[in-house]
């Protein structure tokens, strides 16, 4: 077993570019899409119905940019839909007078997060109408000014985040797991190459045949896959959380018990796709087409909270990478620990558990 491990440790060494290429894709990826680190604001585009006075929109102007996270930016009602035509935005919000609309091309976190603020500041309004009405004081409004600048209790909130937004930390965070994860699929299945390659030619008969056990044999090649995709997510996880202030919380030891568990779910597909294929051209062209499919449904390039198809969501369930992003999720925002993520790592061991079961019956038989 020691020595199949140290043989493709030196076939690495020999051949690195399919390792570092997925390392690079990664880095370049996580830059360009979550590099940002200061910029927490995310500007609106906004317009007006044509019945809206000036002092009533100055008004909900003032309301909706109260928050430091977002910045309604008003225009034109023929300049905003001429940017939705156009692809350059992906929605605008239309204001009333006492309602609102938001007016999309697609769905994507950003939408999610613009009607939840928007929808509480037209709640909060509405209910602040509905009191006015009941009590019949003008200076109401005023009243209610003062108590929100001197209240009774004091509420002071924290967030483990730390002091940047909440929402744009969870934002880079998903490109950040989704991306590392995604490449991690790509480098455990091609490290799993060789074995397809040894069976095509003979080489696994003739290694049945020797001294080793066929337990030694499997152990040794699927130990080295499992580890070289292991190392490279932890690396990149450190890598990024001292290049681009990532912050984990205190949580990286449960995120190497998420890692651990999502790799052996990895590495154990490989072994079902490695039954499955008849050469290793055909796993060729497997690999990318699972991979991406995978990260695809899985919420790797985007939040599970964007599919409104129930069908789809059901095929997610099927996906490890599926529960792999949901438990770092948890782990990082909400500070869950391994036993608080018993289930989707249940879900992760059990796939792993089938799939190498089912691919190894199906590798012996051929």
């Amino acid at each position: 077993m020691i020595a199949i491990f140290l043989l493709q440790w030196k076939r690495l060494w020999r051949e690195p570019v399919w390792v570092l290429s997925m390392v690079g894709l990664t880095v370049l990826f996580v830059f360009l899409l979550a590099g940002r680190v200061g910029d927490a604001t995310m500007t609106v585009t906004t317009f007006s119905t044509p019945s809206l006075p000036e002092e009533t929109r100055e008004e909900w102007d003032d309301k909706l940019n109260a928050s430091d996270v977002f910045v309604f930016d008003w225009v034109e009602e023929d300049e905003a839909k001429e940017s939705l035509a156009k692809g350059n935005i992906e929605f605008a919000l239309q204001i009333g007078e006492e309602d609102y609309r938001i007016v999309k091309v697609a769905e994507n976190l950003s939408y999610h997060m613009v009607e939840q603020h928007v929808h509480q500041v037209f709640a909060e309004e509405m209910r602040l109408q509905e009191a006015e009405r009941q009590v019949m004081d003008d200076t109401f409004r005023e009243d209610v000014a003062n108590n929100l600048e001197e209240p009774v209790l004091h509420l002071v909130t924290s967030s483990h985040l730390g002091e940047d937004d909440q929402f744009a930390q969870a934002d880079r965070l998903q490109v950040l797991f989704g991306m590392t994860l995604f490449f991690s699929i790509y480098t455990v299945l091609f490290s799993l190459m060789n074995v397809s390659e040894e069976k095509r030619s003979g080489t696994w008969d003739r290694l049945i045949l020797s001294p080793l056990k066929k337990w030694q044999m499997y152990l040794g090649n699927l130990l080295f896959s499992f580890v070289i995709g292991y190392a490279q997510i932890l690396i990149l996880f450190l890598f990024f959380q001292l290049t681009l202030d990532f912050g984990f919380n205190g949580q990286f030891g449960v995120i190497a018990v998420v890692t651990a568990c999502f790799v052996f779910a990895i590495v154990a597909l490989g072994v079902l796709l490695i039954g499955i294929v008849r050469s290793p051209q055909q796993l060729q062209v497997a690999i990318p087409l699972v991979a991406v499919s995978m990260a695809m449904l899985g919420g790797a390039f985007w939040p599970l909270e964007v599919i409104t198809n129930d069908i789809i969501l059901m095929i997610t369930k099927a996906m490890p990478i599926t529960y792999g992003m949901e438990a770092l999720h948890q782990a990082v925002l909400n500070r869950y620990g391994v036993m608080d993520l018993a289930q989707p790592l249940a879900m992760l061991l059990l796939f792993g558990v089938v799939c190498m079961g089912v691919g190894a019956n199906l590798m012996e038989r051929r």
